[in-house]
């Protein structure tokens, strides 16, 4: 069972009553999931700060309410929220700016996040080899996301329960997309994106000489041609770059979207296969994506899935 908690002005937390509809987005390398959600009309109601959402117990949404509305037509009245996940206080907060020699986990957390008051981290105390640079304008997400791809190789995620997480989305937790031993869905559908793919990316090392340096996507057909280049003769860029962006393309080049009738909240991040009698079975997958939607009449929640690298 769903159940909605609101902090008001004097940090009480209040249930707030009847749910008539809502929905959630969560999205891989997307700071901030998202939830909007209408309420039984409350006269009453005070103003909400922060938001808590609970299923069965389980903390699954902890955020800030960006707005607060009431409206009626001639249905009747109703109260909606919309807010962010706590992702939004480190967007929203413009940072101090700071030039960092080999910053830590600990230091980050520190200036970055620890203000804002969250209480923990998960992740080791890594340091980023070389500086970081946060110049004027920048935000404090700017500061974390920069470090942590500098010192951990992926995008930060701020979880449910409003902990940051430096080793990113990937969970050790599976899930198998069956109708016979697994969640149950209702449609899949497998797009194979070939228009993302890039075949190659010529590099150049040295000012004075031209792309010489050919990396080649090893997991393409030579049937296709579509090549990028890379100046690597600047000191900012390195010639690695072009292998991610490699990687990268062949992360968004391959989906599998599947409409489960049942709420899933938590699996961001989850490995994941399917077993279905068309497409038969597929594994080495994970979760990028989920929307989930709540109404009177019914639920569903819409996951995309991704290949692993």
């Amino acid at each position: 069972m769903l159940e909605l908690y609101g902090i008001t002005e004097n940090l009480k937390e209040i249930e707030l009553g009847d749910i008539i509809s809502l929905t959630i987005n969560r999205e891989e390398n997307v700071p901030a999931d998202d939830l909007s959600v209408t309420l039984a009309y409350n006269p009453d109601l005070p103003e909400i700060y922060r938001v808590r959402l609970t299923d069965d117990g389980e903390t699954v949404f902890t955020g800030i309410v960006d707005e607060q509305l009431t409206a009626a037509d001639k249905r009747g009245a109703y109260n909606k929220i919309v807010a962010r996940s706590m992702a939004a206080l480190l967007l929203d907060n413009e940072s101090t700016p700071k030039n960092y020699n080999q910053p830590s986990t600990s230091v980050i957390f520190k200036y970055h996040i620890e203000p804002f008051g969250f209480k923990a981290y998960k992740g080791a105390n890594k340091i980023a080899k070389g500086t970081i640079n946060i110049p004027k304008g920048s935000t404090n997400w700017y500061a974390v996301e920069t470090f942590a791809k500098k010192a951990f190789g992926c995008f930060p995620r701020v979880e449910s329960d409003g902990t940051v997480n430096f080793n990113g989305v990937m969970k050790d937790s599976t899930i198998r997309f069956s109708k016979n031993d697994g969640a149950i869905y209702n449609s899949v559908k497998e797009n194979k994106k070939k228009c993302k793919v890039i075949s190659n990316v010529k590099v150049k090392l040295k000012p004075d000489i031209g792309y010489e340096l050919n990396v080649k996507n090893k997991k393409v057909s030579a049937a296709v041609r579509r090549e990028r280049l890379l100046d690597a003769s600047v000191s900012s860029v390195m010639p690695d770059v072009a292998e991610s962006m490699i990687n990268n393309s062949n992360n968004a080049a391959y989906e599998l979207e599947v409409i489960s009738p049942q709420r899933l909240l938590n699996i961001l991040g989850s490995r994941a296969e399917i077993n279905d009698e068309y497409l038969g079975s597929i594994d080495n997958l994970y979760v990028s994506s989920l929307y989930y939607r709540l109404t009177s009449s019914d639920e569903y929640t819409a996951v995309k899935l991704k290949k692993n690298a």
